[in-house]
């Protein structure tokens, strides 16, 4: 699956939060901008959640999006859950302009809307389905039985996307990573999300997303894969995943395992027997002499530690004391991997941010996901600026603990 592209620059709009602007660059934050002719226009950009210093930023970004969406476009949202008190006044606006909101939450067991969980949801729910008995059409929402194309038991509805028809004078915008649109998440999980503006990955979500609003597992097996000019994305489930069809591991198999490659990773579950082969995988390559760093987020198990420590991985922790009595936690929520590595003389750069966490159980496989490769210098170089501030956090002791008492 994975394609490996040479360094571009100028690529995509890959791993980036969500950027408004007139100019391509490094941009961090979501920013509208004035054309001559007037209008706004999207460009790549990546922004992540810090809870400890830029809580927030993330719910920023959406909003900013949900804003400049104008009347007969459509918002698509597939998310976990969604409790936001940035993001739903600026979706209630969009409707009532005349915006189409269709949105696929996680319901539970029974398929329901789960007020304690995605209080937000449930108010769009209810707000579409006045809009509804009013006559109108064109928005609705489904909450699913578990996950939405896997099988009905410890599964989950785990994705984390927003895709807009048209924002501005941009059409066709993606925007997914490890966020949880939620007050709670703000204020505890540092967690990552890209703007894209590619329309095949648009297309590719979105055949995803109709797939999913039937809330029921398609013949076969759900692993749905998906590739473009310097970009490739996987959707699980993967019923049943495989060494050989675990997108992961086809990412790592790319990449040799020699002194040029370094490799980060920032995880917040990596368990079972998945989560062992992808550990042992990295292990051979650093028997190789690849450099491995890993934040270690509050759900890796261990022995996926002791597989990487003992191959010499460089592992930071990935759960912080705040002080809160309420909150005691911060911890990594992110799913993400940055690589470089040399190939024929050739150096290559990536990024993936998604989902997925790397695991085979409810949450990791079995569930639905969503992740995107990137491959050009800016995707790598951006979202190690923003895996930074965790990898550099002190002590490292890497002690177990729960982040959402």
């Amino acid at each position: 699956m994975i394609r490996v592209a040479t360094v571009v620059a100028t690529l995509l709009a890959v791993l980036a939060g969500a950027t408004l602007s007139p100019a391509v660059g490094d941009t961090s934050r979501a920013s509208v901008a004035a054309e001559p002719r007037g209008g706004f226009t999207v460009e790549r950009s990546m922004a992540m959640n810090d809870p400890t210093r830029n809580r927030g930023q993330v719910a920023r970004e959406l909003r900013t999006l949900i804003e400049h969406t104008p009347r007969g476009a459509t918002i698509s949202i597939m998310t976990f859950y969604m409790a936001s008190s940035i993001t739903w006044p600026a979706l209630q606006a969009a409707y009532r302009r005349g915006v189409d909101i269709r949105a696929i939450f996680y319901g539970g067991p029974k398929g329901q809307p789960l007020p304690g969980v995605s209080s937000g949801g449930v108010k769009l729910t209810e707000m579409i389905r006045a809009g509804q008995r009013q006559g109108r059409r064109g928005s609705w929402v489904v909450w699913t039985k578990n996950s939405a194309r896997g099988r009905d038991g410890k599964t989950t509805l785990h994705t984390k996307f927003w895709q807009f028809s048209k924002v501005g004078r941009t059409r066709k915008v993606t925007v997914v990573g490890s966020y949880n649109n939620s007050d709670a998440a703000d204020a505890r999980a540092y967690s990552a999300m890209v703007t894209l503006t590619l329309p095949d990955l648009y297309d590719a979500f979105q055949r995803v997303f109709a797939e999913s609003r039937r809330d029921r597992k398609p013949p076969g097996n759900p692993l749905r894969t998906a590739s473009g000019e310097g970009w490739d994305a996987y959707f699980t489930p993967a019923l049943p995943i495989t060494r050989d069809n675990d997108p992961v591991m086809d990412r790592l198999r790319a990449i040799p395992g020699a002194p040029e490659t370094r490799i980060v990773v920032s995880m917040y579950s990596w368990q079972g027997y998945r989560g062992e082969w992808i550990a042992r995988r990295l292990a051979t390559m650093m028997a190789g002499g690849a450099k491995v760093t890993v934040v270690v987020g509050p759900d890796v198990k261990p022995p996926v530690l002791r597989i990487l420590r003992a191959a010499g991985a460089r592992l930071e922790d990935g759960c912080w004391r705040t002080g809160s009595r309420t909150r005691p936690y911060a911890y990594t929520h992110d799913k993400e991997m940055t690589a470089t590595w040399v190939k024929r003389g050739e150096t290559h750069y990536a990024a993936w941010i998604g989902s997925d966490d790397w695991g085979n159980g409810g949450g990791g496989s079995q569930s639905d996901q969503a992740t995107v490769g990137l491959y050009d210098e800016w995707a790598f170089n951006r979202l190690n600026k923003l895996l930074a501030p965790q990898i550099a956090h002190e002590p490292d002791n890497l002690a177990p603990c729960d982040p959402l008492p």
